[in-house]
């Protein structure tokens, strides 16, 4: 009877310990392929806000300030969002963007909990140039960090780390 107690005591106890471990963190493996759609999907309606040109769903997917770093120039700017809506709407009126597509096909997503992740991932976008009609194609490796506001996700961290220029 007393060896039936012990293990009856020495299971309850792992039990606990697992059911802690997984309330404390573990749960976050579970929820990691429903966090990389949500952030994924928050990234297909950036992308297509770009391409409509809509100042409004495009801010609304960035925290307030926003802070975007250059790794090609090594500089680093945090903007306020009416400072990123005035300089959106500046060049709107030069620019026309006709593809902007944050890939699924190279991307590494990083969650560092259930409210924030860094996502690496391509960037391939397409302006043209209202001015003198002339066509831009660029694919950048870009990094982000996002984080979950008032259950949206947002990006706080814009960084540039590499781009290419697509040629036909």
């Amino acid at each position: 009877m007393k060896m039936k107690k012990s293990v009856l005591l020495s299971i309850s106890l792992i039990l606990a310990i697992l059911i802690f471990a997984i309330l404390a963190g573990g749960c976050i493996l579970f929820l990691t392929p429903y966090i990389e759609t949500e952030i994924m999907q928050m990234l297909d309606e950036l992308g297509e806000a770009n391409v409509n040109g809509d100042v409004d769903q495009i801010l609304i997917h960035y925290t307030d300030p926003i802070t975007e770093v250059n790794h090609l120039s090594e500089e680093t700017y945090v903007t306020s969002l009416e400072d990123k809506r005035i300089e959106l709407e500046e060049m709107l009126t030069y620019v026309n963007c006709l593809i902007d597509d944050f890939s699924k096909e190279n991307e590494e997503v990083t969650i560092l909990d259930a409210s924030n992740a860094i996502v690496e991932c391509d960037e391939h976008s397409k302006f043209q140039d209202l001015l003198d009609e002339t066509i831009y194609e660029y694919i950048d490796r870009v990094r982000l960090t996002v984080i979950k506001v008032d259950g949206n996700w947002k990006i706080s961290i814009y960084e540039l780390l590499a781009s290419e220029e697509v040629t036909q």
